[in-house]
């Protein structure tokens, strides 16, 4: 299974609320402090991820 790694909390919940389910959470090895949270990779999540990207 191949797993995406979100940094922003605000994508996280947005992935999760399109029902996207996180995998696990784990502390961000570039930022100490911060969680990354997982998910599993699918072309429906790489979606999600573009329209956002486009909404900023």
């Amino acid at each position: 299974m191949k797993t995406k790694a979100i940094r922003s909390l605000r994508i996280a919940n947005e992935l999760a609320a399109s029902g996207h389910r996180i995998l696990w959470t784990e502390p961000c090895r570039n930022l100490p402090g911060y969680q990354v949270f997982i998910f599993e990779d699918s072309p429906v999540l790489q979606a999600v991820l573009t329209q956002s990207h486009r909404r900023r």
